[in-house]
């Protein structure tokens, strides 16, 4: 199913998949380049089957032109520091993914880390909003959705203006408070989630939707129009089969004209990470 050209800004491979089949279904699919999550240890193996940094360096290194590796640092109890974000810049990490934080992402904890991501031109995905129920991980770890609503993206953004960084799902249920922040220039949104199926599908429809009675061709009424000039291009898990559909079902809803919907599924992605030449 090729779609035109795509970036997948937000995926993950497991431990149980064919990757090689995968990646060669990602180019068969317009694909250029695909960012690639690794996880903490909250996720990894006994608790599920994503992968960690190992694991994705070694395919980003087998696939270097197709896979874009973003490292996981730990946000824990056993967190972090700055020297593990410049390691993982050396192993040939491009940008991060920071998840299931013990404290708010906005937390003076964490400012050492944005720095180094800042300093090493890393852009940073943060999972925001609700968190899937993992039974083993939550009773040890306690993890708070709280912790990562989409404001508590706002400090971060204004603290370290030349950080990327990419807030993921939307930060649905609050979708509100993710579309209020595109006006930080450092800001962006996925809006993968929710496997791609109608649910989630319908929960972005209602969250980016005009008023009643707009004119939705008019950006002063339709703000999605101007909105997803920042909104970018990702799967989570399903494959692109799903999300290329279901994105173009919001797009063709919400009036999402030629040249915003270049920068929605390659473009924006692009310039977050000084690609040229795609």
């Amino acid at each position: 199913m090729a779609c035109g050209k795509l970036v997948n800004i937000h995926a993950h491979l497991h431990t149980t998949q064919d990757v090689s089949a995968t990646v060669r279904q990602w180019t068969a699919d317009g694909v250029v380049k695909t960012c690639v999550l690794a996880e903490p240890s909250f996720w990894m193996p006994p608790n599920s089957t994503y992968m960690g940094n190992a694991d994705v360096l070694k395919w980003r290194r087998e696939f270097p032109d197709a896979i874009v590796g973003m490292g996981a640092v730990e946000l824990g109890q056993n967190m972090g520091c700055p020297d593990d974000i410049r390691r993982l810049k050396d192993e040939g990490f491009e940008g991060l993914k920071f998840d299931m934080p013990s404290h708010p992402y906005d937390h003076d904890r964490y400012f050492p880390l944005y720095a180094a991501a800042e300093e090493l031109h890393m852009p940073i995905l943060f999972h925001t909003g609700y968190v899937a129920r993992l039974e083993v991980s939550d009773r040890r770890c306690h993890p708070s959705s709280d912790y990562m609503r989409p404001f508590r993206l706002d400090r971060i953004a204004r603290a370290f203006p030349n950080l990327p960084l990419i807030g993921a799902h939307l930060g649905l249920p609050h979708g509100h408070e993710a579309l209020a922040l595109l006006s930080l220039p450092n800001v962006y949104y996925d809006i993968s989630g929710g496997g791609g199926q109608k649910p989630h599908l319908s929960k972005l429809k209602k969250a980016l939707a005009p008023f009643p009675g707009a004119d939705w061709d008019n950006p002063q009424e339709n703000l999605a129009l101007e909105q997803f000039k920042k909104l970018v291009f990702g799967t989570d898990n399903p494959p692109v089969s799903v999300w290329y559909p279901a994105s173009e079902e919001i797009l063709n809803y919400l009036h999402i004209p030629g040249e915003t919907r270049e920068l929605f599924y390659w473009k924006t992605a692009a310039a977050i990470f000084g690609w040229t030449g795609l």
